[in-house]
């Protein structure tokens, strides 16, 4: 599930910072201890989605048994391609 709590921690003192209400996608998030700039909504919503589909292809990759994608190579007519990594 995607981590909604919308919580950002400042790159320069550390604290503990979020959104408030229903943030539009140019809307910037500064610091409410330094006042430094963080990053724009949108910029926070593609890092989690980025985060979220690596997550999944981790845990895919990782699921899958040797044995599940040996029976895939042993098809003699499977046009299924494995990924190379």
């Amino acid at each position: 599930m995607i981590n909604r709590s919308r919580e950002v921690q400042c790159p320069k003192c550390a604290g503990s910072n979020f959104w408030r209400g229903d943030p539009q996608p140019d809307q910037a998030l500064h610091c409410r201890y330094c006042r430094a700039f963080i990053m724009t909504y949108d910029d926070y919503i593609h890092g989690v989605i980025r985060r979220e589909a690596e997550r999944l292809i981790a845990e895919f990759a990782d699921g899958v048994p040797s044995s599940g994608l040996a029976f895939l190579d042993r098809r003699p007519n499977s046009k299924v391609q494995l990924p190379r990594y």
